[in-house]
């Protein structure tokens, strides 16, 4: 076998292989400058997507008791195409929203991620801002795709949420991170964690977002981003660890030269470690971790009780 058949070969089995977000995203280069909020563009489109699947569960006959099938469709209607999650090419393609957009190249990643005479020459997920925090598009993709994922052992464990945490940081340091890119994101875990929230209440716990009317499933409230992104889905605050020593220190290289640290803002970690001390091991970085936790009642994202909940919004689930 020639060594330009084995490439290529080992280039298409990477590509085919590669995981449906195994982009990586800087949000900490040109972090001081302004960028728009677009957390009501990605509202809309969201209820959007949500009001589809209101009329294909109603043109499937979708049973009342079935909230199975109701997840399954959404997700269905919502999967990646080619790799990248359908909401992060969404978002990507979307001229209304304000992205800062980098290779790999102009960003701390220069250098750093494995295979760089591959990925070095990638665009990375664009950063955009969602409820007031810096956030990678591929996160959007984590939310719907890998959320969905990790449900099913959610819900197969009894609720048992670190469970479906331990795989979901178990995909990061291998196929969906590590062993791909060559970074650990904590902040995709972040994403995961809450995509599994969200499957949950799409039609089950105390405030759903369908609930059945005249035996169609009918959604009952708004969906809002806000109820799930915070600074843990920033990776300029919830840092990502690479995966070899040497990696870390050209990271950490390139951060210096930018005259930045990570994280960026110890204040928002140590809220993070209040809020999230339940699961902190699956879903914040060592780095974040290391900042002591705010006082209790201090985190104030305006974000309801239910999803305050580090159980799940259905008050199930257990360490």
């Amino acid at each position: 076998m020639s060594i330009l058949f084995s490439f290529l070969l080992t280039f298409l089995l990477m590509t085919v292989c590669l995981p449906v977000q195994a982009k990586e995203t800087d949000n900490l280069t040109g972090r001081a400058k302004n960028l728009p909020d677009s957390t009501e563009i990605f509202d809309r489109e969201m209820n959007k997507r949500l009001q589809e699947l209101q009329a294909e569960a109603s043109s499937e006959g979708i049973s009342c008791n079935d909230p199975r099938k109701l997840r399954i469709l959404f997700h269905d209607l919502n999967d990646a195409r080619f790799f990248i999650g359908s909401l992060e090419s969404w978002a990507e393609d979307n001229s209304q929203i304000a992205k800062r957009e980098l290779t790999a190249q102009q960003s701390v990643y220069d250098g750093v991620l494995d295979n760089g005479w591959i990925f070095n020459r990638l665009k990375l997920a664009s950063t955009v801002k969602v409820n007031g925090q810096l956030v990678g598009t591929d996160k959007f993709g984590h939310f719907i795709d890998q959320g969905f994922e990790f449900y099913t052992p959610y819900r197969q464990s009894g609720y048992r949420m670190s469970t479906a945490l331990h795989s979901s940081l178990g995909s990061e340091k291998g196929y969906s991170g590590g062993a791909s890119t060559g970074t650990i994101s904590y902040a995709d875990a972040m994403a995961n964690y809450q995509g599994i929230l969200f499957y949950h209440a799409l039609a089950e716990g105390p405030n759903p977002y369908f609930r059945c009317s005249q035996g169609k499933w009918t959604q009952i409230r708004e969906f809002r981003w806000a109820d799930y992104v915070d600074a843990g889905w920033d990776e300029g605050i919830n840092c990502s660890v690479m995966a070899s020593p040497e990696a870390q220190a050209k990271f950490n290289a390139n951060l210096a030269k930018q005259g930045q640290t990570c994280p960026a803002d110890t204040s928002a970690c140590a809220q993070l470690n209040t809020r999230y001390a339940v699961f902190d091991e699956y879903i914040l970085s060592p780095e974040c971790r290391k900042v002591a936790k705010a006082p209790v009642g201090s985190y104030g994202s305006g974000k309801s009780p239910a999803v305050k909940s580090s159980t799940g919004k259905s008050g199930k689930g257990t360490r």
